[in-house]
């Protein structure tokens, strides 16, 4: 055993010779135990000490407010350009809320189609501001000849065919700032995401409950609310829904944005691009590539249950899922007890994993 080992495992006795926490007695005696099963990982760490190195901890700190330097043009642009793109790409996602909205809206409303074409001309003038904004960093960045910035410009052009991403654009020069409303340029990382996401789980449980009225009005009370307001209802709808759509595909954007795992991220939220994604299923409908009798209909049953779904993420998130259930609070524990075994069931199917390659190494080593 090399003396780190050593140091290690007498660091480790006495923190066990003092520790009074029965769960991490716990813990410990379940790693213990399955001593005998890890005895080919051993070889593995001696031979890719790697492996039993400290991870990296996670970073939970909350850093905004940062001022960035103007030493060049290139930072000089960045810093007074993205405070104005970033509003104009939530004027864009506005817009394009409102279009993809009344894409599926019915009936040949001369009023619904003059609005339409005005909400595209907006869209499209704000694209052009984007384009001489993307060629205007492009110039810079090459005169400026940073290799980073060069590597990020190429994943702005994300923004050309969808500009609200501009919202989520990291600083060319430092990938780790990102620009935030209210909070400046801030510190890309885990304790930045928590900290918004439960900033945003109260507004968006309420945003998601606005959907039960809509649908309401829509499955029961439609002609006699029509009749009351004697305005085009569905129009009134359609924009309502634009808004719970708005809310969602920004939080989605900001979110995934400052997310380091972004594929992960998008498996652990997938209810919200599945409600991003809903509105797509009545333009399909709209363009007639698809004819299915009360398409509409599903569509709406299927929002309905994800922005429930999403209602109860946020509620669980926040903390008020735990308070409603005191009467049972030992549910909830039972609850993360399950979750706990289950990580730990991944855990030891990992280890079994590399056992496996270990004899797959010995094996190839010995040929």
């Amino acid at each position: 055993m090399s003396p780190i080992d050593e140091k290690r495992k007498k660091e480790i006795l006495d923190e066990v010779e003092t520790c009074e926490n029965p769960y991490l007695l716990f813990q410990i005696w379940q790693l213990i135990k399955r001593k005998p099963a890890l005895e080919p990982v051993q070889q593995i760490a001696k031979k890719y000490p790697w492996l039993a190195e400290e991870i990296v901890p996670r970073d939970m700190r909350i850093i905004t407010g940062i001022k960035p330097s103007e030493d060049n043009r290139l930072e000089r642009y960045i810093y007074k350009s993205t405070p104005i793109m970033y509003f104009l790409a939530l004027v864009c996602l506005i817009a394009a809320a409102a279009l993809v909205n009344l894409l599926s809206h019915e009936g040949e409303n001369i009023t619904v189609a003059l609005f339409q074409s005005r909400v595209a001309l907006i869209y499209g003038v704000l694209w052009m501001l984007f384009f001489l904004d993307f060629v205007v960093l492009a110039s810079l960045t090459y005169r400026h000849g940073n290799k980073k910035a060069k590597q990020e410009i190429y994943s702005a052009t994300l923004v050309l065919l969808f500009p609200p991403l501009k919202m989520g654009s990291k600083h060319l020069l430092k990938p780790e700032w990102q620009w935030i409303p209210f909070l400046g340029w801030c510190y890309r990382n885990e304790g930045l995401l928590v900290h918004l996401k439960g900033k945003f789980s109260i507004p968006m449980i309420l945003i998601a409950f606005l959907i039960l009225p809509i649908l309401i009005i829509e499955w029961q009370f439609y002609e006699p609310v029509q009749e009351f307001l004697n305005a085009d209802l569905s129009f009134v709808l359609d924009m309502a829904q634009a808004f719970i759509w708005l809310a969602f595909a920004f939080e989605f954007i900001l979110m995934i944005s400052i997310s380091q795992e972004k594929m992960a991220y998008t498996q652990k939220n997938w209810i919200d691009l599945l409600i991003i994604l809903l509105p797509f299923i009545a333009f399909v409908r709209t363009i007639r590539l698809i004819k299915i009798a009360r398409l509409s209909q599903i569509a709406r049953g299927y929002k309905l249950r994800g922005l429930l779904l999403k209602a109860r993420q946020g509620l669980i998130f926040a903390g008020i899922f735990h308070k409603l259930l005191t009467v049972r609070p030992e549910y909830q524990l039972k609850s993360i007890k399950k979750k706990l075994e289950k990580n730990q069931k991944q855990r030891e199917e990992l280890e079994e994993e590399l056992v496996l390659m270990y004899k797959l190494l010995n094996k190839s080593s010995d040929k």
